[in-house]
């Protein structure tokens, strides 16, 4: 997490990160507050240990530190504990009575960072909404953040991923591409990988990004129109294209068009075709929905008819097109970081990479069904995050050979979580 702040604790010890706005004193406190779905990830600031809050929508620009007394009241709060409810869950849990006054100023500190489904929230992420309706251009979110804010500073960041990766004879030209999403301090060199084989294959005038949605989506892909801008500038997106997709589908793929805001997978790998190409190309920017409903059903995405007609659409729109189909996505993800109960330990980093291998195996095939099949087998026990696009690229490229390129792990030391991801060109 790239953006954390060192917090500052009150005699309470819970963390302060965002003075308080100043209220009307009509403003009264929730008797059965709600938590937003917000990403929590234990860390360590200044030697303590401490829950991040992370808004995945962006709504709240910063992590929200807090210890862990303060967490656990904040995960009761779920619209339907009250603060009675709440006080009497502490006591359970730390034999010790804490007092309203406490509550309620985590609750304020909460909604000061629109964490909680509150008016003041709503109001905010309605301003939100209609700034980004109204704008023609994606802004990039993660300059400064998950990579260098200038132009200069970006080039000399990529220019060192690319350093450690010989460059890769030409060949046969490229259909498909899969490429990591996760940052760049942990990834880079990875990405370069993906990205040395483009640059062997040669530049396309469009570029298909599917890239995972980390945040619920209402319909199984979202587009948008919006030109995407970085620090190395601005790129448009086929809008003629989209406008042709969208009239042959039976839902709306701008519903969830929000979403694109804050949601780094397309950005980063813009940012590594700028790079190589400029902005030269045009690009049409897909974020894929999560497939856990099907995994949780036990069918094939192709069944549900608003999944199969988008690939029947996009199958159609680029017919004798020069694209090239690129996922933007990671493989697994353990520990407790994601929601397991087991520590990401070297042991089962080693077991993990001999079942990521036979995953990719179906990919190298390119095997949709076959690579679907075996997450649904495990039940998604793993967090392939990258599921939707792979499929969803394969589905689109109708077969094709594939080449591992570079795979690779990355581990917390503490064994908090595990991240595994690869690079992968299909022809």
């Amino acid at each position: 997490m790239s953006n954390y702040r060192a917090p500052s604790l009150t005699p309470f010890g819970f963390p302060v990160t965002l003075k308080i706005e100043k209220r009307s004193k009509s403003y009264r406190i929730m008797e059965v507050p709600k938590l937003r779905q917000v990403e929590a990830l234990p860390v360590e600031v200044e030697g303590r240990k401490m829950i991040g809050l992370r808004d995945p929508l962006g709504i709240s620009p910063e992590v929200l530190f807090l210890s862990p007394e303060a967490f656990f009241i904040a995960s009761l709060m779920d619209g339907k504990n009250s603060l009675r409810d709440i006080q009497a869950a502490y006591m359970r849990r730390f034999g010790e009575l804490i007092f309203t006054e406490r509550i309620e100023g985590l609750i304020r500190e909460l909604d000061a960072h629109y964490l909680l489904e509150t008016p003041h929230f709503l109001q905010h992420l309605e301003r939100l909404k209609e700034e980004f309706r109204r704008s023609r251009v994606r802004e990039a979110a993660f300059a400064g953040k998950s990579y260098a804010a200038t132009k200069e500073a970006l080039q000399r960041e990529l220019a060192g991923f690319f350093s450690r990766v010989p460059p890769q004879r030409g060949g046969k030209k490229l259909r498909g591409l899969i490429a990591p999403h996760i940052d760049f301090a942990r990834g880079g060199e990875c990405y370069a990988y993906a990205y040395r084989a483009l640059e062997a294959s040669g530049p396309s005038p469009l570029y298909l990004i599917l890239g995972t949605c980390h945040t619920p989506m209402k319909e199984p892909f979202a587009l948008t129109k919006k030109a995407f801008e970085t620090p190395f500038g601005r790129v448009e997106t086929d809008q003629e294209l989209v406008e042709g997709i969208t009239q042959s589908l039976p839902f709306d793929p701008f519903e969830d068009e929000f979403l694109h805001r804050q949601e780094h997978t397309i950005e980063f790998q813009l940012i590594f075709l700028q790079y190589l190409w400029g902005n030269s190309f045009q690009i049409l920017p897909v974020l894929c929905g999560s497939f856990q409903e099907y995994i949780q059903q036990g069918k094939s995405p192709v069944e549900d008819p608003s999944f199969s007609s988008f690939i029947e659409a996009m199958r159609e729109a680029l017919k004798g097109k020069d694209v090239l189909l690129l996922a933007s996505a990671d493989l697994a993800h353990v520990g407790p970081q994601f929601g397991h109960s087991y520590e990401a330990t070297p042991g089962l980093l080693v077991e993990v990479r001999g079942k990521d291998r036979e995953m990719i195996s179906h990919v190298l095939r390119g095997d949709a069904e076959g690579f679907f099949r075996y997450i649904l087998r495990e039940r998604d026990e793993r967090h392939i995050c990258g599921l939707p696009p792979i499929y969803t690229l394969l589905l689109l490229l109708e077969g094709g050979e594939g080449e591992l390129l570079e795979y690779r792990q990355w581990r917390d030391p503490q064994g908090k979580g595990a991240v595994t991801f690869a690079s992968i060109s299909l022809r």
